[in-house]
């Protein structure tokens, strides 16, 4: 593999390389990351020497000699003890939490509810509240934390931390990088939940090894992603802002008959509560309605049918156009399995060209509700691996 033009540049790329190419092995030694790289020895040498200058990789010792003989090799790894990253998950009733090592293992993982006034300094304090509360449980020195991978709802550009818009909590140009990393003193690296969960996805999930696929994230909203040709597509996919029926029911973004109206946790609740609520004291939440209608209660389980045949419908439109190998379905809603996926299936099968649906299958994500944070964690691992 030939690298041409600014050494510096090449140098970053093969560090990101080595990096990469360690975080999926357990151990390994130089002659065989150089010749899986297709670099040379010398070349590994330098990178690795630097990474354990910079504490990212460590020795282990003297492995077994080749069959050939010759010298024993020097073992390394990364070096999962010195170096981890925080996950967040801000979702509109939950904040999620956690401490992952180098390779993207969660170490502990802390879930609360949202705070009910989600003001963005609200917000702050919470984070800042449980990234202390994490590190006194698991004992870390904070010195060894590298950066917090944030997701977040909303439209966010990536790249200067800013949340421009943010119905859920009713943000709108919220730098939130800047004030989160003036907060905690980490660096902070922000993108939008739903490319962050197809990022877990890729890292940790369904998606890997997957040229293209199409990622939905059905919660309290309904959110996309796109993978194309091995990289996910960085700007918005508003896939829960489809028009798919001309009943009068208006969505959060201002528009009438959006799919997020009628398909999404929080449009089940509402259709829950106006057909099975009988006390009207107690709100049925999506979970309610999910159990429900596992137990065998056939208004609980239209409830979830109608929503599984919009979002087919919805689905079949999105393959009908991009023919992705694989259509990944995540958030919290998906984890009522069959009762939502039985119907998402049969209603793509009958809006699906054949040759589309023949090579195309859909899955639920097995990442489930650890999804976001999951993604939080490979947010700030890439961060750290692929220097921006």
């Amino acid at each position: 593999m030939i690298r041409t033009g600014n050494p510096e540049m090449a140098r970053e790329i093969n560090r990101s390389l080595v990096l990469n190419y360690l975080r999926n092995t357990k151990q390994t030694h130089r002659a065989e990351i150089a010749k899986a790289l297709d670099l040379t020895k010398v070349t590994i040498t330098t990178i690795i020497n630097l990474l354990i200058d910079e504490g990212l990789v460590k020795e282990l010792g003297e492995g077994e000699s080749q069959k050939t003989g010759g010298r024993r090799p020097h073992l390394i790894s990364l070096n999962d003890t010195n170096n981890f990253i925080i996950g967040v998950d801000i979702g509109k009733t939950n904040t999620v939490i956690a401490l992952g090592d180098l390779r993207g293992n969660i170490i502990k993982l802390l879930r609360e509810n949202t705070v009910k006034d989600p003001n963005v300094h609200n917000v702050i304090k919470r984070i800042s509240y449980l990234l202390k509360k994490i590190i006194r449980e698991t004992k870390i020195d904070s010195k060894k934390i590298s950066c917090l991978g944030i997701s977040a709802a909303g439209i966010v550009d990536s790249n200067n931390g800013i949340i421009k818009l943010s119905p859920d909590f009713n943000w709108k140009n919220i730098h939130l990088r800047d004030l989160l990393t003036s907060e905690l003193r980490f660096p902070v690296i922000i993108d939008n939940c739903t490319r962050v969960m197809v990022l877990g996805e890729r890292w940790f999930g369904n998606a890997r090894e997957v040229k293209n696929a199409f990622f939905v994230n059905i919660g309290y909203g309904i959110g996309s992603a796109i993978v194309i040709d091995g990289k996910i597509y960085h700007n918005h996919s508003e896939f829960g802002h489809l028009h798919v029926t001309n009943k009068n029911i208006k969505c959060n973004c201002g528009k009438y008959g959006c799919l997020e109206a009628v398909a999404s946790g929080n449009a089940i609740e509402k259709a829950a509560n106006k057909i099975l609520n009988k006390k009207e004291k107690t709100w049925i939440t999506a979970k309610d309605v999910a159990d429900l209608a596992i137990n065998g209660d056939k208004l609980a389980n239209k409830i979830f049918s109608d929503s599984g045949k919009y979002i087919g419908r919805s689905i079949a439109s999105v393959a009908n156009l991009l023919n992705p190998e694989k259509i990944i379905i995540g958030g919290g809603i998906s984890l009522a399995g069959e009762i939502l996926l039985g119907p998402i299936i049969e209603e793509f099968q009958k809006q699906t060209m054949e040759v589309i649906k023949n090579n195309t299958s859909i899955e639920l994500s097995k990442l489930g509700m650890d999804a976001g944070v999951s993604g939080a964690i490979a947010l700030g691992l890439k961060n750290l691996i692929f220097k921006p």
